[in-house]
């Protein structure tokens, strides 16, 4: 390996940029449906969502809950909760002059929605919500819509807790874009305790939205919930049941990606192999001489898979410690896409840019796939060294 240093960096650098095309294929597709389903669930309903049993069939503010604190306080001890925040939802009419549009109204506990949201960080005109306001905050898309500014006031009509109307004016205290276009165009929030008046039901919320960062541990934190909340009327909903078509696209998507990476490890394969190919036809001669002063082809054929292997190790590691820092100034730097990609994005509501996902474990898989495929291909110099006559091979 080190006396033909140029043939073994070849080899290894193959299996290099294998694994770093492979790694990066893999992480920019994954990144991209993780960013969609953050973005769709922290503004909607969390990774986990509980509200009462029924609720979700009609969401129907009569189907609230009370505020209780013995469930603020499971939340608040769960570990793997890294933030929850109370809504208060319900659908009215938006007027403003001429201007009528349906939308959804989110009461909001300010301090907690940021945590999960981070709503104050997509405020693009005016100030973010405060416990004590009387003001809303409008969405870009239906502003836009209704033709409102800052400081300008909203009507607001719709049906209260237990048939009561539903009805006032706010001031806009702010204008918020959000990455997802259908919600851009129809959301509005109130603080919680304005909204709470607004529809006539005193302390309750139809739902407390549940984040966490580990998407893998959903199911295990919703039967924990479970488990803690039995007999208090309680459902507890993931995002996938609660939003079925997001996970059906992922699926759909991440099935073709498959497709597609069967093409690129075939293509990474014949490259890995073209690699081989050479390595044994340059020591067609070395093989030779070997086999005439005596070493046994089983011995030979050893030492020469032996080798290669290591070339795929050296090779995969590099390519998987190589990736690392593409993959992270990606993360920091996504790569934000226009034309018909932005348009394919708007149409399954997502934010059309590229953001990686830097989950380790996408790293080692990708990694292995390159190596197991490296060390395979390498087992041909068994065949063709058991094939090698020793004078042919000399005189090559």
């Amino acid at each position: 390996m080190w006396r033909s240093r140029r043939r073994t960096l070849i080899t290894i650098s193959s299996i290099f940029f294998a694994v770093i095309f492979a790694i990066l294929m893999r992480v920019m597709m994954i990144g991209v449906f993780d960013k969609m389903i953050a973005d769709t669930v922290s503004m909607s309903c969390g990774y986990l969502q509980i509200h009462h049993t029924g609720y979700w069939a009609n969401k129907s503010v009569d189907s609230s809950f009370a505020e209780n604190p013995e469930l603020v306080t499971i939340l608040n001890n769960e570990k793997e909760i890294t933030a929850w925040a109370p809504h208060l939802e319900t659908f009215a009419l938006a007027s403003s002059g001429e201007k009528t549009k349906g939308m959804m109204v989110i009461g909001i506990n300010p301090e907690k929605e940021n945590t999960v949201s981070k709503l104050s960080q997509k405020l693009i005109a005016g100030k973010y919500l405060a416990d004590s306001d009387k003001c809303i905050m409008l969405a870009e898309g239906l502003a836009d819509y209704l033709k409102l500014k800052l400081n300008d006031t909203v009507v607001l009509l719709g049906q209260g807790y237990e048939g009561n109307m539903a009805a006032g004016k706010y001031l806009i205290k702010g204008i918020v874009h959000l990455a997802v276009p259908e919600m851009n165009k129809q959301m509005g929030w109130l603080p919680m305790v304005c909204s709470q008046h607004f529809l006539n039901t005193g302390a309750r919320y139809t739902s407390i939205a549940i984040m966490l960062d580990n998407r893998n541990k959903i199911d295990a934190l919703k039967q924990s919930l479970l488990k803690q909340t039995t007999g208090s009327d309680y459902e507890v909903m993931t995002w996938d049941q609660m939003i079925p078509e997001i996970e059906q696209f992922f699926q759909l998507k991440m099935g073709q990606n498959v497709i597609m990476s069967g093409i690129l490890y075939l293509v990474i394969a014949f490259g890995i192999f073209g690699t081989i190919l050479m390595m044994l036809n340059e020591r067609m001669h070395e093989f030779g001489i070997l086999i005439a002063i005596g070493m046994r082809k089983g011995i030979l054929a050893t030492v020469v898979v032996m080798e290669m292997v290591l070339m795929s190790i050296v090779g995969t590691i590099f390519g998987m410690v190589g990736a690392f820092p593409i993959v992270l100034y990606f993360r920091l730097h996504p790569i934000h896409m226009g034309g018909s990609w932005a348009k394919v994005a708007e149409q399954f509501n997502f934010e059309p840019i590229i953001q990686p996902n830097i989950d380790i474990s996408n790293f080692i898989i990708q990694g292995y796939i390159v190596l197991t495929i490296a060390i395979l291909l390498s087992l041909y110099a068994i065949f063709k060294i058991h094939k090698i006559k020793a004078i042919a091979a000399i005189n090559s």
